[in-house]
């Protein structure tokens, strides 16, 4: 995401002559009384991704040295969120890939409670049924508890943590009675996380479980303006789904369906773009290449879901 100082005008915006000149990476700068026109500047020594570099050199960006000045740079890629003060001190025609408070989406917990705040708030015929029962911990720790408590022990739950990425720390456990459920969060490495109803029969693909990935573009907050990439991704686990058991609840490679968990299943890996990696092999696929086939627990599931899952 990248944004301005104002975070209301698109930054790089193509479309504008005053900062770029289409994807070659030029920009025009004023040097000695002068208009000239010369490469895009972008500084990425706060970001660890070597993808980063390559997409610089395609579009002919330069890549300043790390520890340049400030003033010295147009664009600047950063691995982590900005504070105000770093977003108050760019030039007008400096840009950073971070809106200012994106950790209000990022991390779970905010992200759950501005989404029950938006089911509240939803007009009548207004649904938000479209992500699980959500308890942040541990501040809805009890609520969470009595639910678990009701629902029994054929009821599983999936807890992550608030701030985790690539699968890591998340834990599947099932209801019943509050001792229990506490057991199992004992082992967990921090409480500052969500807890979700586990959906027990998610759509399948070839027998694995899998989800669905959009790229977006958010180039600005107020308007709001949102590019959707045509393509995406489907990410799949690498062992066949069973429902959730006392026996399979460790199970990662069935139950998770990040690429950093899957990947270190040597007996079912298999890499991106190598052979058999298409239509749903256990790793991932683009949109396009997905849902051939897909089933649920049973080996059949209604056509409008067929449809849903080749669509993406």
């Amino acid at each position: 995401m990248l944004l301005d100082r104002t975070a209301s005008v698109t930054a790089l915006d193509l479309g504008d002559s005053r900062h770029a000149s289409s994807s070659r990476g030029l920009v025009r700068r004023k040097a000695g009384g002068r208009q000239l026109v010369a490469p895009l500047r972008v500084d990425l020594s706060a970001c660890k991704y070597e993808l980063l570099q390559l997409v610089a050199a395609r579009l002919g960006w330069q890549v300043v040295a790390p520890g340049t000045p400030e003033s010295q740079w147009d664009l600047f890629w950063t691995d982590t969120s900005i504070s105000q003060e770093r977003l108050l001190r760019l030039a007008p025609t400096q840009r950073i890939n971070h809106f200012l408070g994106m950790l209000e989406l990022c991390r779970k917990r905010s992200m759950a409670r501005l989404l029950a705040g938006l089911a509240a708030a939803a007009p009548p015929g207004c649904s938000y049924d479209f992500f699980p029962p959500t308890w942040q911990l541990p501040g809805q720790l009890r609520d969470f508890l009595a639910a678990a408590k009701a629902a029994g022990r054929k009821a599983t739950f999936i807890v992550k943590p608030d701030a985790g990425c690539q699968g890591k720390g998340i834990r599947l456990l099932q209801g019943g009675s509050e001792a229990a459920v506490l057991r199992s969060l004992a082992g967990m490495a921090t409480l500052q996380a969500v807890a979700q109803a586990y959906i027990p029969r998610p759509l399948l693909i070839n027998g694995l479980k899998f989800d669905l990935r959009v790229y977006v573009l958010v180039a600005d907050v107020d308007p709001l303006r949102v590019f959707i990439y045509k393509e995406g991704l489907v990410r799949f686990c690498t062992t066949p789904y069973s429902k959730p058991t006392s026996r399979n609840l460790d199970c990662a490679y069935m139950h998770l369906t990040n690429y950093a968990v899957n990947k270190q299943n040597a007996e079912a890996f298999v890499a991106p773009g190598s052979s058999g990696s298409d239509h749903g092999s256990g790793t991932g696929a683009p949109h396009s290449a997905a849902g051939s086939s897909s089933d649920d627990e049973t080996g059949e599931i209604p056509a409008t879901a067929q449809q849903q899952c080749r669509q993406g």
